[in-house]
């Protein structure tokens, strides 16, 4: 019997990890009522890195504790069922979620239907019911509106945030602005945002801000009105803006706070890709106070407003219209073993990969 293992990170200094055998292989029998699943693939991006970086600030180390000053870095993919011990959870099936990087996860299934089921055990109770929850691909209406399992792991759970964050400010009419202006613009969340309000009949005006290098292939997807490098700031045309920040750093906000001012009407913290920034303090800028985005928040408000049926179904349809821009734009690059996770979680950290170099990851070999 082959022991699994994962892929841990030192809680103190994230640039150092190791691989820990786990006490799991597909053999292993679960205890009555729980169900060991295998973890086949996962998507990896700078998002996962945020996770890390507001781990334990936002909760993100409680989902799948590790032991002596490490954590799993969670990330969104496909699992499959090896082993059951519950009546209500076939073997065979494959589901998508919440998962550690590992071969393996024990879950405890709750809230079983016929659309998946939810992790009950104790040490996740406090968490949002969103990163719980494990669909059946087999009758996943977004899993079926696919191009395929790779961009669907790669891609789901940032264009999920990119729908609801545009869902959001759509509810708010855009807070009254005339241009929408997204930093760290080449990330895939904020391409989902700036492909969904760009499909709107009545829309602002959209500006991606990037980093030089990037600013040709995030101008290709052809999403944005007008792309510019960070440095092009000071020759942004002042009228009403909303700005969503992606990047995190506090340079490039408060350049765009102090060249706006006034007009700058709403200011969003949505992500930290540039998470290796110098701090800056953003306290007392001009223009709008910055506020935080946070998805499940939003995903509970519009399910109460528009009711879960008809967001599920504007959700499918906004991916089907995302991903088949995004399958002849992105380039999946796989990497499969703990020494090719690694690697792969080191690149990404040192932000040295291609926007459109996208990671589909497995610890299994």
């Amino acid at each position: 019997m082959t022991l699994g293992s994962s892929l841990l990170v030192d809680l103190s200094d994230l640039h150092h990890t190791q691989v820990r055998p786990l006490a799991l292989s597909d053999e292993a029998v679960p205890p009555e009522g729980s169900v060991l699943l295998a973890v086949e693939r996962f998507g990896f991006s700078a998002n996962n890195v945020t996770y890390a970086n507001v781990g334990e600030a936002m909760g993100y180390w409680s989902f799948f504790p590790a032991p002596d000053g490490h954590g799993q870095i969670p990330v969104w993919g496909h699992a499959r069922v090896v082993r059951s011990g519950h009546p209500g959870v076939a073997e065979g099936a494959e589901v998508y979620g919440f998962l550690p990087m590992a071969t393996h996860l024990l879950v405890a299934p709750s809230a079983v239907d016929v659309r998946g089921f939810t992790d009950g055990s104790p040490h996740r109770a406090a968490r949002a019911a969103v990163y719980n929850r494990y669909l059946l691909r087999s009758v996943d209406p977004f899993a079926a509106a696919s191009p395929g399992p790779e961009l669907e792991a790669v891609l789901r759970p940032l264009f999920t945030t990119s729908f609801l964050l545009e869902a959001d400010l759509a509810q708010h009419d855009y807070h009254g602005a005339d241009a929408v202006v997204v930093t760290s613009a080449s990330s895939r969340t904020a391409l989902g945002t700036a492909h969904l309000i760009a499909t709107r009949s009545r829309r602002p005006a959209l500006v991606g801000l990037t980093r030089a290098d990037h600013v040709a292939d995030t101008q290709a997807v052809g999403c944005y009105d007008r792309v510019l490098a960070y440095d092009d700031v000071p020759s942004l045309p002042i009228g009403t803006t909303t700005v969503l920040d992606l990047s995190g750093d506090g340079a490039v906000v408060a350049d765009l706070h102090h060249r706006l001012g006034d007009a700058l009407v709403h200011s969003s913290i949505v992500g930290a890709t540039h998470w290796q920034a110098e701090p800056v303090d953003t306290a007392g800028l001009p223009g709008a106070p910055r506020t935080f985005f946070f998805a499940p928040e939003a995903a509970e408000r519009l399910r109460e407003t528009a009711g879960p049926a008809a967001v599920e179904s504007a959700l499918v349809a906004g991916w089907r219209s995302f991903a088949e821009v995004m399958s002849g734009w992105l380039r999946i690059r796989t990497g499969t073993g703990p020494d090719q996770v690694a690697d792969a979680y080191r690149a990404t950290l040192a932000g040295t990969a291609s926007p459109r170099d996208a990671l589909v990851l497995s610890m299994r070999t």
